[in-house]
C-alpha cells in the first residue's frame, strides 16, 4: 500500500486502536484492516476527495463509508478527539481538565445537498454554523453543527449544560454574539471579550484569539474547508477527525 502522509504510523496507531470497536467472534474474515480503514478516512478528510475517489489502494469506497458511517452512530471519533485532548495538555504540563474555555462559530459554504442549511445574514454565508468549545491550547472539547442561519445563543446553551461536569472550570470567553449567556453558572463564569472601542479592524482578542486559530487549523482539512457532508453528525465528525490527526502528528 502506497505510504501516503495522511496514514497513521505505528505509534500513532497504538494510541488510538483501542477505541475501534471488537469484531464480533465467527463470520467472515475482515478483508480489510482497521488500520486501512482509518487511513482511507484520514486521507479523505486531509485531501478532500469524494468518497468514490479514494484510490483504488485503499479498500473500496463503500466498504470505508459504510465503517465510517459506523464510528460516527458510536461517537468513536469523538471519544478519540477527548483522549487526544487530554494527551496533549498533559504532554504541555496542563491539567487535564481546562479552567478556562473559550466559544465561538465558523459558518461554511454548504453543498447543495444538505440535511440542514441555511444562511449567515451576517457573514453572507449559505451553508452551516461549526459551533466550537476550545481550551487555551487551541483543543476542540465540544462541537455542534447548525444551520447558517442558527443563532450562536442556542447552541451555547447546550456547551453550558456540558462544561458544568468540569469541576475545574473557572471563566468561559465570549463573544457578544453570546451575550444571553454571560455571568454565573454555579462554578464558572461566561464573559462577554470584546475589543475596546477605540480599536479599529480585526485585533486578536486575548486568549480568546485561539478559537480564530482553531477554525484555521480545521480549514487546512480540504474536507473542512466547505461542508459536503450530507448529515449533519458526519460533519461533526469530521471536524474531530482532522483535529485528531493534527493532535497524533504532535503526539508522535
Amino acid at each position: 500500500m502506497t505510504k501516503y502522509p495522511s496514514n497513521l504510523n505505528n505509534k500513532q496507531w497504538n494510541l488510538i486502536k483501542s477505541f475501534l470497536p471488537k469484531s464480533k467472534p465467527g463470520g467472515y474474515e475482515r478483508k480489510h484492516s482497521k488500520r486501512e480503514m482509518l487511513n482511507a478516512i484520514f486521507y479523505l478528510n486531509k485531501t478532500g476527495c469524494q468518497w468514490r475517489y479514494l484510490p483504488g489502494d485503499f479498500a473500496p469506497w463503500k466498504s470505508v463509508y459504510s465503517y465510517f458511517r459506523r464510528l460516527c452512530a458510536k461517537n468513536i471519533f469523538e471519544q478519540i478527539n477527548l483522549f487526544l485532548n487530554i494527551q496533549i495538555r498533559l504532554k504541555a504540563g496542563r491539567d487535564p481538565n481546562p479552567s478556562l474555555f473559550c466559544i465561538d462559530s465558523q459558518s461554511v459554504e454548504g453543498d447543495v445537498n444538505l440535511d440542514q442549511k441555511g444562511v449567515d445574514g451576517n457573514k453572507k454565508v449559505k451553508g452551516r454554523k461549526r459551533h466550537v468549545v476550545v481550551d487555551v491550547l487551541g483543543l476542540i472539547f465540544f462541537c455542534i453543527i447548525t444551520a447558517a442561519n442558527v443563532s450562536d445563543i442556542h447552541p451555547a446553551r447546550e456547551f453550558v449544560t456540558q462544561m458544568s461536569s468540569n469541576k475545574r472550570l473557572e471563566k468561559v470567553l465570549v463573544d457578544g454574539a453570546y451575550q444571553g449567556i454571560s455571568g454565573n453558572h454555579g462554578n464558572f463564569t461566561v464573559e462577554v471579550s470584546s475589543k475596546k472601542p477605540e480599536q479599529v479592524g480585526f485585533v486578536p482578542i486575548h486568549k480568546r484569539w485561539v478559537v480564530e486559530r482553531t477554525f484555521a487549523w480545521l480549514k487546512r482539512q480540504r474536507r473542512l474547508a466547505r461542508d459536503y457532508e450530507f448529515d449533519s453528525s458526519h460533519q461533526r465528525s469530521m471536524v474531530y477527525i482532522g483535529m485528531s490527526k493534527i493532535m497524533l502528528n504532535r503526539l508522535v
